[in-house]
């Protein structure tokens, strides 16, 4: 491993972390909300963010000419890996996932609404006006565009809503901050998990030299870099040759119309690459599963059970909770230890003291937030108790496993809650509240749990003081959240692209209208998706032969992975290759060029996403 000093002094932490760190979390918040909204790109649907590693990517080449020519404004390796960090949480909140599909629901329900949908009679009472914008006459510039923000009127209509979500923001960062604290170091140092995303940053940042002048590295960059600028020239000017790696099977005839989104045989080096770095038996649970949900409602739909068809969704919730459950009990010991320790004033560690009470009071003044909005105690604590352990299932997959991404879209706490409980027992007051919340739990692509621990994974690889990571992670966490909100709404005033999330409105009027009793049915889809996943844990813990992940069964079965699904397989063969050949010899000497896979159509991505949003003009998308 690795070692590097420590930070220095107070100022130069300050000076050459804190704030040109928070300088690179303003152009990446920027550069992925202006790419994502004006030009239809999806930069933040994986597990690693193309813009993120373009930044480490440009940082640590420009680190390597200043240590050649100006040493003393050379960044050392643990600042750069903080720098990282920082960069990586918060731009997964500005992502696809999150703050945007926060925003429009400050401002939807008042300009969708007319007479027939009834929105107004049905539910505008519960909505509170210090998280919304009721005011039509001012949504004007917001939805249609090509007018500047900063105007007195504008400013000031959406200033505290956004002062009041930022500090929402903050404080639900603060907990699972907090959360990672206590399961770090069972996770990092006991089970000794492999945190197979850490490998590229810390790849980068520990030997840039001998990186950068690995010949097998720019062999995969330039071959997957050159296959991104083809396609881009191709979609600008039709006459240049297209490379065929991208087919859809046909499954336009009953049974196969079944599947979802078809039957992609796709090529991405990024994904090949991703999968190198995966455990094989990860690699091969995530295609094997994939294929399974795709046969799955073909052979539901040939038996007859159409409508179990439509409560896969559920399936797969049942499945994350259970990776969160079992991740748990697997940590009970050392979770029951620290926060005994921290209540009986046993623990020495002044970090376990701040992550212990940090999660308690920050859970409660979160509680007592919605509680202000008019949620439910009852209702509230119920909403983020599914939904911290939601999350602590993805951190936990990814912290194992490393997914190419990590998708689940559907799976509301408040939706799980009223199929178990009916919506008529939840009530309007607290439907319309969880709608203000339906962003939390979108799609869980881009969130910023993961980043958070494997921040403290690459941080104890460089020897990074553990209370400095904190620190950054938490101004991390105020910047992005303050900046993503404001250059959204800022944003949308001048470009006129904030017509999504109407449906969420739409659902919540379904739900008040006709009130329903719990779902049987789809209480029943959650059971069995928890039931395999448990099965699966105890199958791949007792049998060494077992090749089968839980977390491939639920992550396998999404949008992003049926287009990504081919290129894990060839990265799983090639990995397979490597091992049946060589060994672990054989896999470490070609490392380098899966890496390059990766930098290579991350950087052709990014830079076509610049210059898309410098011409102003929809430019080839790397996905999907």
């Amino acid at each position: 491993m690795s070692q590097q000093p420590g930070l220095g002094s107070s100022a130069r932490f300050i000076s050459r972390v804190l704030i040109f760190g928070s300088l690179l979390i303003a152009l990446n918040c920027y550069w992925i909300i202006s790419a994502e909204n004006r030009v239809v790109w999806e930069l933040t649907d994986f597990s690693v963010f193309p813009t993120v590693l373009f930044t480490l990517f440009a940082v640590a080449g420009v680190n390597l000419l200043l240590k050649r020519t100006f040493t003393s404004l050379a960044l050392q390796n643990s600042e750069i890996a903080i720098i990282y960090v920082m960069v990586s949480v918060s731009t997964a909140l500005a992502g696809h996932d999150i703050i945007r599909q926060l925003v429009p629901l400050m401002a939807n329900p008042f300009w969708f609404a007319t007479p027939e949908n009834e929105w107004e009679e049905l539910f505008f009472r519960y909505l509170p006006d210090w998280l919304t914008v009721p005011n039509r006459s001012l949504l004007r510039g917001y939805f249609e565009g090509d007018e500047n923000f900063w105007q007195p009127q504008y400013f000031n209509a959406w200033i505290f809503p956004i002062l009041a979500w930022s500090v929402f923001v903050i404080l639900l960062l603060f907990v699972t901050l907090c959360i990672n604290i206590i399961i770090r170091q069972q996770w990092i140092e006991h089970e000794k998990l492999s945190y197979p995303l850490t490998v590229m940053p810390i790849e980068v940042i520990s030997d840039t030299s001998k990186l950068f002048s690995n010949k097998l590295v720019w062999i995969g960059f330039l071959i997957a870099f050159g296959l991104e600028i083809i396609a881009g020239l191709n979609y600008l000017y039709p006459s240049v040759p297209p490379l065929k790696i991208k087919y859809i099977l046909p499954t336009n005839i009953r049974p196969w119309n079944a599947m979802s989104w078809g039957f992609a045989i796709y090529i991405y080096p990024f994904a090949i690459g991703l999968a190198y770095l995966m455990p094989l038996d990860l690699s091969l649970s995530l295609w094997f599963f994939l294929l399974t949900w795709k046969l799955q409602p073909v052979i539901l739909t040939v038996l007859g059970f159409n409508t179990a068809v439509g409560l896969m969704n559920e399936q797969r919730s049942g499945a994350w909770i259970g990776i969160g459950v079992i991740a748990l009990l697997t940590s009970r010991n050392h979770i029951i230890k620290i926060v005994k320790g921290v209540l009986t004033r046993r623990e020495n560690s002044s970090l376990y003291y701040l992550a212990v009470f940090g999660m308690i009071f920050g859970t409660g003044l979160m509680v007592l937030f919605w509680y202000q909005a008019g949620l439910s105690p009852w209702v509230a604590i119920t909403y983020f108790l599914i939904y911290f352990v939601i999350c602590i299932g993805m951190t936990r997959m990814r912290a194992e496993l490393g997914p190419p991404t990590h998708e689940l879209h559907g799976a509301h706490p408040d939706r799980l809650m009223a199929s178990f409980l009916g919506t008529r027992a939840i009530g309007p007051a607290n439907l319309t509240n969880t709608t203000l919340l339906s962003w939390l739990a979108y799609g869980y692509r881009c969130h910023p749990m993961p980043h958070q621990l494997e921040g403290f994974k690459i941080g104890s690889y460089f020897d990074v003081r553990y209370r400095r990571l904190i620190i950054s992670m938490i101004v991390a966490s105020i910047v992005g959240a303050f900046l993503s909100i404001l250059l959204h709404v800022s944003l949308y005033h001048r470009f006129q692209f904030a017509r999504w999330g109407v449906g969420e409105f739409n659902h919540l009027r379904n739900q008040i209208l006709f009130p329903k009793e719990a779902n049987l049915e789809a209480m029943q889809h959650v059971g069995i998706g928890f039931v395999i996943t448990a099965v699966l844990t105890i199958l791949k813990r007792r049998f060494i032969w077992w090749p089968f992940y839980p977390a491939g069964y639920a992550v396998s079965k999404g949008w992003a992975m049926t287009w990504m699904w081919f290129s894990i397989l060839l990265g799983w063969l090639a990995k397979r290759l490597m091992f049946a050949t060589g060994g672990v010899k054989y896999y470490r000497i070609m490392l380098p060029l899966f890496l390059g896979f990766i930098f290579g159509q991350f950087s052709a991505g990014s830079l076509w996403s610049l210059i898309a949003i410098i011409t102003g003009k929809n430019m080839y998308t790397m996905f999907p």
